[in-house]
């Protein structure tokens, strides 16, 4: 009997430091092993995130990772378009992508609180790192992400009415024009005010107003430039009206590529907040650019009197309003999400 048991004692020691041996060879494997990530962006190079922020990621990945993982770029829609991003990336076809929570309609409601229509007031990177401390704050939010690996998630400039050909100087101009939007949320907002939502994606914009599908949209300052519109459009009308959200996501086999020890660095000194900050920060440095190159070219900065702006307000309260009803049905504190938002707002623009 004692033999047996020194005989079991023996096998399971083994089997141990055998899995233990195992651990330990393709930890050494990971490290020794180079690996080359793809990034898919539906936007060119031009475009500021993929000019400036993501590179400037790479880079610190590189650094991070002791030059073990590097990044491989493909823009312009290169490896699947706005609506395909997120699918390509669960699937693998990206390592990494950066989209809009608005192209993936019902995939993201809890975090589309920012989308609500007056959520926007603040800078890029201000709107940003609200955008990331909902996400790290509320698990509702976090589950929504369930089939990726987020790995930072930010705002653009708050979103203007950019028109060729129609100037929006007042709350009734708007009514009738045939407007962009990239969300659900921008859809209802528009539809409040009497103007026509029409969804597609940021590159397809130029192509739009130019053959006269639309008459303008609601937009980052930003993409003035980033989508070459300083020479087509004549009026920008400002006002904070809303603002999008971005996801710069992995996937999740793509993850395991780096070593634990890798990816507690990359959590502790890259991850959430800084990148978003610098992505926010990004647009608006983009913003100033856009701006400054509009007006020399002879577009039109339109500010709203007050009594006109709160007209916008007015009209679209309720879209927020359902927003909250819609999530307290679901079981989710919409209003204490809400209600947060507001605060870290107020909280980040002082």
């Amino acid at each position: 009997m004692r033999t047996r048991v020194k005989w079991i004692s023996a096998f399971i020691f083994t089997m141990l430091g055998l899995i233990v041996l195992a651990g330990c060879s393709t930890s050494s494997a990971k490290e020794s092993e180079s690996i080359t990530l793809n990034f898919g962006s539906m936007d060119g190079p031009p475009h500021v995130q993929n000019a400036v922020t993501f590179p400037a990621f790479a880079e610190e990945v590189e650094q991070l990772t002791n030059s073990r993982v590097d990044f491989r770029m493909y823009m312009g829609g290169a490896l699947g378009g706005p609506n395909e991003t997120l699918d390509n990336i669960v699937t693998g076809l990206m390592d990494v992508g950066r989209g809009i929570h608005g192209y993936n309609a019902g995939k993201y409601p809890v975090q589309s609180v920012l989308n609500l229509p007056f959520m926007a007031e603040g800078t890029g990177e201000e709107l940003s790192i609200v955008a990331q401390k909902l996400y790290d704050t509320f698990p509702e939010i976090q589950d929504e992400y369930w089939d990726v690996k987020p790995l930072w998630i930010h705002a653009a400039d708050p979103y203007a009415i950019i028109t060729k050909g129609k100037a929006v100087r007042s709350f009734e101009d708007v009514k009738g024009l045939r407007l962009r939007t990239p969300s659900e949320e921008g859809s209802q907002m528009l539809e409040a005010w009497g103007a026509t939502p029409v969804s597609m994606g940021a590159p397809d914009i130029y192509d739009a107003i130019q053959k006269g599908v639309i008459d303008g949209g609601v937009l980052p300052i930003a993409a003035i430039k980033d989508f070459n519109l300083t020479d087509l459009v004549d009026y920008v009308t400002i006002g904070y009206f809303n603002t999008n959200l971005f996801y710069v996501s992995m996937n999740e086999n793509s993850w395991e590529k780096f070593t634990t020890d890798e990816q507690k660095l990359l959590e502790e000194e890259l991850l959430g907040l800084p990148m978003a900050a610098l992505a926010g920060r990004t647009f608006d440095e983009q913003k100033e650019k856009a701006e400054e190159e509009a007006k020399a070219a002879g577009v039109e900065f339109i500010e709203l009197p007050e009594e006109e702006l709160n007209k916008f307000k007015d009209a679209s309260k309720h879209v927020a309003e359902n927003w909250i009803n819609r999530m307290e049905e679901r079981g989710i504190p919409g209003q204490k999400i809400y209600d947060e938002a507001i605060r870290l707002i107020e909280e980040t623009n002082q």
